[in-house]
């Protein structure tokens, strides 16, 4: 099949885009892009935080006071989560949503809270207190106002069933992108990284992609400045605090979307020196922006990344 299929839909907070470049036979590879969208289009409405109904709004609305029946992509999600925030030491958690809302409200306001409110909302996170029972199918929140989100790790997941659902439909070659968690399936396929302070599309490097997958946290998507200081979404668990790294950006490259979409967000709260050792440890290869712009790269990437603009050249 020499056709192009795709698709372009919203879905996790975000625009979404499966392209299909080649497969064994082009009515299944149709019908697999359509089981694929609707596949993330269902974890959409399973894991939202802003949907009333969905499992996780009914888990967090239930905290302190009693378990709540999920299904198994949820339960998958919060074991995960838990795995990831135990080999992180924290610096990835899904129970920051009391903090995170926090500075939403005051981002949409333009002020910053104060540190009793953030020291407040500090204290509720802490993974452990996800309570899970596999065998009666429910989970629990140990604390009364505590709160989950899967904004770190939810497309991981979702790219990671996508590229499933096209493989089983004898998709040979396509190319995922859900918000910036990109998927290359095939074939080798350049990847730009955002240049932190330049418009988005503009690229500060790319790298080549086959058959694996690119992921990157960084503080210039979602941020607000008030008396001339920014503040980023990535949260420092132990600080309650936007992130102060002295990083701008990590992009992983590895085979595993869920993985690398937590990880880079830990090792961006972390930082290079204590962060990077996690790339490692998740087999995953990196490319980090510094506040100086600096660029380094693991030294497996040294031939599939190309720097395209920065103050400062590239260093492994």
């Amino acid at each position: 099949m020499t056709a192009t299929l795709s698709r372009l839909f919203h879905a996790l907070g975000t625009m979404n885009t499966i392209l299909v470049e080649q497969a064994e036979d082009y009515t299944e590879a149709a019908d697999a892009l359509e089981r694929a969208e609707r596949r993330v289009l269902e974890l959409n409405d399973t894991l939202s935080v802003f949907r009333p109904e969905s499992e996780v709004s009914r888990l967090n609305a239930s905290a302190g006071c009693k378990d709540v029946g999920i299904g198994s992509d949820t339960m998958h999600l919060l074991k995960e989560s838990k795995r990831y925030s135990q080999a992180t030491g924290g610096a990835f958690s899904i129970t920051t949503r009391p903090l995170s809302a926090l500075w939403e409200i005051n981002a949409r306001c333009g002020t910053v809270p104060s540190r009793a409110e953030v020291e407040q909302a500090l204290l509720l996170v802490n993974d452990e207190d996800i309570l899970l029972d596999e065998e009666s199918g429910t989970a629990a929140l140990r604390r009364f106002g505590q709160a989950v989100d899967f904004g770190g790790i939810a497309k991981g997941y979702a790219a990671d069933e996508t590229r499933r659902i096209l493989l089983e439909g004898g998709v040979t070659s396509a190319l995922i992108n859900l918000g910036g968690t990109v998927i290359s399936l095939g074939k080798d396929r350049n990847v730009g990284i955002q240049h932190p302070d330049r418009c988005t599309g503009i690229a500060m490097g790319r790298v080549a992609l086959c058959d694996s997958c690119a992921v990157t946290s960084g503080d210039y998507e979602r941020y607000f400045e008030v008396d001339g200081v920014r503040y980023h979404h990535i949260l420092d668990t132990k600080t309650g605090y936007p992130s102060r790294s002295e990083l701008r950006s990590v992009t992983l490259i590895g085979t595993s979307a869920i993985a690398l979409d937590a990880v880079s967000t830990a090792i961006f709260a972390l930082g290079a020196a204590a962060g990077l050792p996690l790339a490692d440890h998740f087999g995953a290869e990196f490319v980090v922006v510094t506040d100086a712009l600096d660029v380094f790269c693991s030294e497996q990437l040294r031939g599939n990344f190309s720097l395209l603009s920065a103050q400062q050249s590239t260093r492994a």
